[in-house]
């Protein structure tokens, strides 16, 4: 038999209310072997959960979903207390780290805190280490911390695509707490933007039960750090349906962000709400409703709804069958001009990106005839007459007067149509990338390069990750010379880097998330979203898990790679 030798580290205080406040004692045991080679304990208390569940995560350290979580360091005279946590049933979990923050041991046990005075969880040791902090950073409080030194050229040399920082995003707040249970919560698409130092993210959360609603606007530095979250509520009722995107648009410091209200106690609407990017936070402006001119429900597709033009913004979104694009302006709201594009009817998804040579515009929709999308290499080359297509129109000049567009009359042109059911699109200069589902074979998703003036793809390709499978949704952006892909599918997310984006793509460099220890589980995502944001050092991951949140649920997560020439 193994000796062990008992390391009391922490104690649990608990108010229980039928017998008053109770302290329990919460001890670990660890193999003697590992002692000398442990330096922090790392524990998680989850309500209502099992064993079963938590053991095989624990290897990349506490899961996400805890109801309290501590670390603190194995030679800790004074351990934080793990909080106060109301009778019922948990799984308590914790795990063993080295100096580098690998994972030497780990243990659960299952107990109701009311039955029990004093939890012991013995650890047992793993097989081989795991999760020890890459080259760039350092062990510290059992966490990895990325290197922060943004100016030092090696730092993502190659593209390297080093992990910075990672973190979730933040749960729903109602009275000042964090809710534990998010069950039933709606989570709109997320939308992510660059900064001038960093990064900013925007989703929308509404609990369906009350109607409680409010935008979160989350800035990220260059190095993965999550700043404090900005939050605003939002005039809803308990029966709205809201899960479609987010607009986000950045220039410079001001902001615009463009949101949908379903049908509800009001007609539907567009809004929009101007903001600033302050040293010491965010400041939110004036808040814009422009009612539906049909009535008809409003929605805006994930990732790419919104950009910057001018002095103003541009949104797409759909509205009784077609899709459309309107004027953005700080100080008035979402205004004329309006131009539609892509269809006339039977129209889901909108998506529209700025570049200084043009404005391309993306559509999907019920299956139309016109021009296909030319050769990809695929079986799914072409476009048919039924089931969905993507419609891509590249108008030129980037300053085009919105109301030239008009769907009916084809005008300026007709647009280029892809087989599709989902899709995205970037832009840098004269191309534009389309991204899509792959239809047939083994491609998670395929892109499609088109220049402004060119009907057939200057470029196209299927794209196999290394998780493999289909992704069911994806964004990409332009940077430079390269390409950025992110792709979501159940229980995965994938980022694929390209280089030549302006001539022929070529694959650089791919991550799976499920990979890295430090990035948030997304062993739960289900039909979330994901969108991507690129500057010429850094680029940007977000994620949702899920459309509708079940209890125990993360909201979604974000990560952030170095990727330097």
């Amino acid at each position: 038999m193994t000796s062990r030798r008992r390391v009391a580290f922490a104690f649990l205080s608990l108010f229980l209310a039928c017998r008053g406040a109770t302290e329990v004692r919460f001890d670990i045991t660890i193999p003697r072997g590992l002692v000398a080679d442990t330096a922090f304990f790392e524990v998680g208390a989850f309500r209502g959960a099992t064993c079963a569940t938590l053991r095989p995560m624990l290897a990349s350290g506490i899961p996400e979903g805890a109801v309290s979580r501590v670390s603190m360091e194995k030679s800790e005279r004074n351990p934080p207390r793990i909080g106060d946590l109301p009778n019922d049933d948990y799984a308590f979990a914790a795990v063993a780290r080295k100096n580098d923050c690998s994972i030497v041991a780990m243990g659960c046990v299952e107990t109701n805190v009311g039955d029990s005075k004093e939890i012991s969880v013995p650890l047992q040791a793993i097989e081989e280490p795991t999760g020890a902090c890459p080259k760039g950073s350092s062990c510290q409080a059992g966490r990895c911390v990325p290197a922060n030194d943004n100016a030092n050229p090696s730092v993502g040399a190659g593209c390297s695509l080093e992990l910075l920082g990672a973190g979730p995003l933040p749960r729903f707040t109602e009275n000042g707490s964090e809710s534990a249970s998010p069950a039933g919560m709606s989570v709109s698409a997320p939308a992510i933007a660059p900064t001038l130092s960093g990064f900013l993210i925007a989703y929308r959360q509404l609990d369906g039960t009350g109607g409680a609603a409010k935008l979160t606007l989350l800035p990220v530095d260059p190095s993965g750090g999550a700043l404090a979250p900005l939050r605003s509520r939002l005039k809803r009722c308990g029966s709205a349906e809201e899960t479609d995107g987010v607009g986000l648009a950045m220039n410079g410091a001001d902001g615009l962000v463009a949101l949908a209200r379903g049908p509800c106690d009001e007609p539907p609407a567009l809004e929009l709400l101007n903001f600033k990017l302050k040293d010491d936070g965010i400041a939110l402006g004036e808040f814009w409703s422009t009612a539906s001119a049909t009535n008809d429900r409003i929605t805006l597709s994930p990732s790419r709804a919104a950009t910057w033009r001018g002095g103003n913004g541009v949104v797409a979104y759909t509205e009784a069958g077609r899709t459309l694009v309107a004027t953005m302006v700080p100080t008035q709201g979402i205004k004329e001009p309006r131009g539609s594009f892509g269809g006339t009817s039977g129209m889901t998804g909108a998506w529209v990106v700025a570049t200084d040579a043009m404005l391309a515009m993306l559509a999907s929709g019920a299956g139309a005839s016109g021009p296909t999308g030319g050769p990809d290499a695929g079986a799914d080359a072409s476009a048919g007459t039924s089931g969905q297509s993507l419609r891509l129109l590249l108008a030129q000049p980037a300053g085009i007067d919105l109301a030239q567009l008009n769907a009916a009359t084809g005008s300026p042109s007709s647009p280029i149509v892809i087989t599709g059911s989902w899709g995205s699109i970037a832009a840098f200069g004269k191309r534009a990338i389309v991204l899509s589902d792959s239809g047939t074979g083994s491609r998670a998703a395929t892109y499609r390069a088109y220049d402004l003036g060119g009907r057939d793809p200057a470029d196209t390709n299927g794209i196999v990750t290394e998780a493999g499978g289909k992704a069911t949704t994806g964004d990409v952006a332009i940077q430079g010379d390269r390409a950025y892909f992110a792709m979501l599918k159940p229980g995965g997310v994938t980022l694929a880097v390209y280089a030549n984006a302006t001539t022929t793509l070529s694959p650089l460099r791919q991550v799976s998330f499920a990979n890295e220890t430090r990035i948030p589980s997304v062993g739960n995502v289900r039909d979330g979203r994901v969108a991507i944001a690129a500057t010429d050092r850094r680029v940007a991951v977000v994620w949702t898990t899920a459309v509708t949140l079940q209890q125990n649920d993360t909201t979604g997560g974000y990560a952030v790679f170095a990727c330097t020439p």
